[in-house]
């Protein structure tokens, strides 16, 4: 294993930036091209080199490396990183410890963290978002996806900071109050669009299928909230935030995911957790509710038999109630590897034998009113 260098040579268009030497002064026109900041970390040289190659060839920005968690600790207490990308195996500290050290400290939480790894086992997916990993890439990892993901992560990092000045401006800026709130929320919607981005990028990635599932179940659940009776705002946000329903299943091994046939019982109980791995990736108080409780919740039933929680009716949030039967019906009428289409008649009449067992009956007398609707948008959106 390489020992820790902290002067080590940087690739290409990267500036090298000496990791004890803090920032001072304001940012000149050169480095205003140059001002994210990532961390590499990995105990294998080679890696290094190959991650800090591949981002300078599309990123203007800073890249620091470091061999161990060490390393990691006493270059941040320095100069913070804008991304991390962590490898998990190392010598000493793992990736899990570092990134365990980084939550708990109030300066380098807010880091967002890419673990990259050769392990794919689900527990340690699991385990990498549950220490605050924004995004889990195995390797050998494709080079065009790695590259969107952080650039997409380094963009919501922006976006967060510039929230966190903008909450810290209305602090100081009373007299502009009204004004500035208007700004944050504006800058919380670009945020929360982009994480929606971002994580809908993640499901593609993983699923063939899920492109056009994904939103045919948005607008489904739209148009079956309005004819529920939810408000406007309601209906907006159900429209953006059902999509990531199903963003966990990133956790879920492909083997698994894309079996053409029924599962073991422990392959199901496996399937289940990706309610868990979606709810967690959301774990985030800036994160509108309603995201978590679709990610969680929409595989609960109205009697109670649903997983992983076990809620029954209206102890079901309405939007995972609605997503529910959404997705129910999406996935009964639309071929998959593991089945033939149902047609839609025999979807409904399923629908209609689970109104009260599975399905909330308000919301499948919703479904019903809006049918000729969501027909349109099935033919629509093959």
């Amino acid at each position: 294993m390489e020992a820790s260098n902290h002067n080590e040579k940087q690739f290409s268009s990267c500036r090298e930036m000496q990791p004890t030497a803090p920032y001072s002064g304001p940012l000149n026109e050169e480095d205003r091209n140059l001002a994210c900041k990532v961390l590499i970390v990995d105990d294998i040289a080679q890696n290094r080199r190959l991650l800090a190659e591949l981002l300078a060839q599309s990123l203007d920005c800073q890249i620091r490396m470091a061999a161990d968690g060490a390393a990691v600790l006493d270059m941040i207490e320095h100069d913070l990183p804008d991304l991390i990308l962590l490898d998990i195996m190392m010598p000493g500290m793992d990736g899990f410890q570092v990134a365990r050290i980084l939550q708990q400290r109030y300066r380098t939480k807010e880091i967002p963290i890419i673990f990259i790894t050769a392990k794919t086992d689900v527990e340690s997916k699991v385990e990498a978002f549950r220490h605050g990993g924004v995004d889990y890439v195995t390797k050998p990892f494709h080079k065009d996806e790695l590259l969107a993901r952080v650039k997409a992560q380094l963009h919501l990092k922006q976006l967060q900071d510039e929230l966190r000045s903008k909450n810290r401006m209305l602090a100081d800026r009373e007299e502009h109050l009204s004004h500035l709130v208007d700004e944050k929320t504006e800058t919380i919607e670009k945020m929360t669009l982009s994480l929606v981005s971002v994580l809908e990028d993640a499901n593609l990635a993983n699923d063939d299928d899920t492109g056009n599932h994904i939103r045919r179940v948005s607008e489904y659940s739209a148009l079956i909230a309005d004819a529920y009776g939810a408000d406007r705002e309601f209906v907006k946000r159900i429209r953006l935030y059902a999509s990531l329903h199903d963003v966990g299943k990133v956790g879920i091994p492909d083997a698994i995911l894309k079996k053409p046939g029924k599962y073991t019982r422990d392959e199901f109980e496996l399937m289940k957790e990706h309610v868990v791995i979606g709810f967690g990736m959301m774990d985030n108080a800036q994160i509108d509710p309603m995201a978590k409780n679709i990610a969680r919740y929409h595989h609960e039933k109205w009697n109670g038999t649903g997983y992983v929680d076990g809620l029954q009716g209206e102890e079901i949030p309405l939007e995972a109630r609605i997503v529910a039967l959404a997705d129910a019906f999406d996935a009964m009428t639309t071929k998959r590897v593991y089945k033939e289409a149902f047609s839609v008649a025999k979807a409904e009449e399923i629908i209609t034998r689970e109104r009260g067992e599975h399905f909330d009956p308000r919301v499948v007398d919703a479904f019903e009113q809006r049918k000729g609707h969501i027909l349109r948008i099935k033919e629509l959106m093959v």
